[in-house]
């Protein structure tokens, strides 16, 4: 639940984005601006502010804010870094509704600007302030744009989709490049000092003109809060659609400069937007093209096309480049093949892609695609695309018009989308678009772009479907605070904490050399021995674990072994404590479990196929904590090892117990947890799991 703040904040964002009055503040930086607002077809009330400048883009100026006739709804301001601060506090002082900083300057550039932008939050207060670093609001459902510079504005009626955006660029040339897109709103974020990405889908989300959203996210400002919103537009049919930067290394440190949020790794975005139902994408193109696709009454169900192309070459290509972004091209039924075949030559093959070569043989009549390619269009299938690049003159371009008449006719009598695009990014030209757009049919461009994005779309329901059916343990808390001291314990006792909340460790004992070779026969062979020593993470580098040890004499050539390779390995480190286990009889697969915490956003678990080859093999799944039984058994199912091993229900139900356990001993420890690594888990041939090795690293 939002506190009374946040809620008078959100009604002033609404006032922000279809304001009666904008106000602007600041010098011939401003005159740009204004011109942007009428360009936009705004209509209501602009005023300028300036203590010299008499007037601003032929609007006469006021010398202050208390000048005004009343508390402006949206304002934009491009003044210094300090007066903006001073400009922000007057405006929340008098009530006015929301504000645009285009300045920037302050958290994306270090300690100072960070300092400046905590008194910016601070001089807010129920301000909805964008910004600052951004470029700021576009509203073409109404009109109204308090924007940053001018900009191509084109209005959209009837519902569209909104984009939200962390780079000012990204939506700059969104905007103003791409074309058949109703872009109802359009964000421009920055640093997200006051507002964030959940502040604006939650607003998105009252407004029932907005079909779909798209995000530009170089990193998390609220978690908590972002996973409140996605889960609202879950629960209301609105699919959020992701492009995220920053997922790297070199990446995260350009995504930190450029908006001072923090940066996350491409494998737990991916996991948050999992998680969330977010659907993610690879490309600002591939971005455009689903929304188009998911911003339709009409959505796809699945990833289940029927695929057209006017070349046997191409529709080749279609099938293969379409199978590898998992889409499925599923074969005529016979019933399909009989009433097509009575209604197009035989020069069409009755395959999948289709060689659709009619107007090659002038042949093509509108009814031939409509009921010809209608024939398809069974339950088994979500989509028909037909691809076409059509000729630059009229005169050549004619012998296709007959096919999309036909298409049209097709889209508007199935509940099946239709798909027009073209095989080449330019294969479409910007008249035909809007005509096709305004007939009802989705164009795209481009054949990878297009492939891509009906791949993404086509996941929207399934993902939908799976949140909901876990909907209550998908919503994530505020992560606990970042931990800067730092201890690890040793394998003994970090094995004794995992047991006590009912995980399964070998029979085992801990003493010095002497002790453990006088005492290893209560136990019995074989054994695995291991240095004992909280001050060594990764045993196996330096020769500190012997396994399958089968006698006392090997139990003693053992320790000795390991005394001299970890003295050559490190010789700080002290070689007078051992553990000793029983091996694991019946073995049959080894998986790792791991926690670590992920700043801004917690508790990230890892699953995978475990061993000391785990890196190499990358067979893992990532998932947020908390997380449920469900989610932890859809990310078992995905390992590569899972699948080949063709595991039994029991013992998938095994697995999925004892990653709960550790996923819940973690949760129980989330204040003092930095990391945890238990790996291997043996997973015999009985169904047992057993938590063979350990690593824990908590707060000191």
């Amino acid at each position: 639940m939002k506190d009374t703040a946040s809620s008078v904040r959100q009604n002033n964002l609404k006032r922000l984005m279809k304001p009666r009055h904008i106000a602007f503040v600041g010098g011939k930086a401003v005159e740009d601006c204004i011109i942007a607002t009428r360009k936009s077809g705004f209509d209501g009330y602009i005023w300028v502010v300036h203590p010299k400048y008499e007037e601003l883009a032929g609007i006469k100026c006021v010398p202050s804010l208390a000048n005004l006739p009343e508390p402006p709804d949206a304002t934009l301001i491009a003044v210094s870094r300090e007066r903006t601060i001073d400009v922000v506090a007057e405006l929340n002082a008098m009530g006015a509704g929301g504000a645009v900083s285009i300045v920037g300057e302050f958290a994306e550039t270090g300690e100072d600007g960070a300092a400046l932008q905590a008194r910016l939050i601070e001089a807010a207060g129920d301000l909805a302030l964008v910004g600052p670093n951004c470029l700021g609001v576009m509203n073409m459902f109404d009109q109204a744009a308090v924007w940053g510079g001018n900009n191509v504005f084109e209005p959209v009626t009837g519902d569209g989709v909104a984009l939200i955006s962390q780079s000012g660029y990204v939506a700059y040339s969104i905007t103003n490049v791409e074309e058949a897109l109703p872009l109802g709103y359009t964000f421009s974020v920055g640093n997200q000092a006051v507002l964030n990405v959940a502040d604006f889908i939650d607003v998105l989300l009252d407004d029932a003109r907005v079909r779909a959203i798209g995000l530009y996210l170089e990193g998390i400002v609220d978690v908590a809060a972002l996973s409140r919103a996605a889960l609202r537009a879950i629960d209301k049919g609105i699919p959020i659609v992701a492009l995220k930067a920053g997922g790297t290394q070199e990446s995260s440190e350009l995504t930190h400069s450029h908006s001072g949020t923090l940066a996350v790794t491409n494998e737990l975005w991916s996991a948050l937007f999992c998680r969330l139902g977010i659907i993610e994408v690879g490309s600002p193109k591939v971005l455009v093209e689903t929304l188009k696709l998911l911003g339709l009454p009409k959505l796809p169900k699945g990833s289940r096309v029927v695929a057209a192309a006017n070349s046997g070459g191409y529709a080749a290509m279609i099938g293969e480049k379409g199978r590898a972004f998992g889409l499925e091209f599923p074969a005529p039924r016979d019933a399909a093949k009989r009433a097509l075949r009575a209604d197009v030559p035989d020069l069409v093959s009755l395959l999948n892609p289709l060689d659709w070569n009619l107007p090659w043989a002038s042949m093509s009549r509108s009814e031939t695609s409509d009921l010809g390619l209608g024939h398809l269009m069974t339950d088994d299938v979500d989509l028909l695309i037909y691809f076409i690049d059509w000729p630059r003159q009229d005169d050549v371009a004619q012998v296709w018009w007959p096919t999309l008449e036909g298409l049209i006719q097709l889209n508007a009598r199935i509940d099946q989308l239709v798909v027009v695009a073209s095989v080449l990014p330019d294969g479409l030209p910007k008249n035909l678009r809007h005509q096709l757009t305004d007939a009802g049919l989705i164009c795209l461009q481009g054949l990878d772009d297009t492939l891509a994005a009906i791949a993404a779309a086509g996941k929207y329901h399934s993902s939908r479907r799976a949140v909901l059916a876990d909907r209550e343990s998908r919503e994530l808390s505020a992560p606990a605070p970042e931990i800067k001291s730092v201890i690890q314990v040793d394998e003994a006792e970090g094995k004794a904490a995992l047991e006590s909340c009912g995980l399964t460790i070998p029979r085992g004992l801990t003493g010095s050399s002497e002790d453990v070779i006088a005492e290893a026969e209560t136990l019995g062979y074989p054994l695995a021995v291991k240095l004992l020593s909280a001050d060594l993470a990764h045993k196996n580098h330096a020769g500190a674990v012997h396994l399958n040890v089968g006698s006392k004499l090997a139990l003693e050539e053992a320790v000795d072994a390991i005394k001299t390779s970890v003295g050559a390995y490190d010789p700080t480190l002290q070689t007078d404590r051992f553990l000793i286990e029983r091996m694991v009889a019946s073995p049959l697969a080894e998986f790792i479990v791991g926690v670590s915490y992920k700043p801004g956003l917690g508790h990230a678990l890892i699953i995978g196929r475990g061993g000391t080859d785990v890196e190499e093999l990358r067979d893992f799944a990532m998932l947020l904590l908390p997380v449920s039984a469900v989610q932890i058994e859809d990310a078992l199912r995905r390992l590569n090892l899972v699948r080949k091993l063709r595991l039994e229900q029991q013992d998938i139900a095994s697995l999925v117990q004892v990653v709960s356990q550790v996923a819940q001993f973690s949760d129980q420890y989330r204040e003092r947890l930095v990391e945890l690594d238990v790996n291997p888990i043996i997973l015999d041939t009985f169904g047992n799991c057993t938590a063979v090795d350990a690593m824990m690293r908590i707060r000191s």
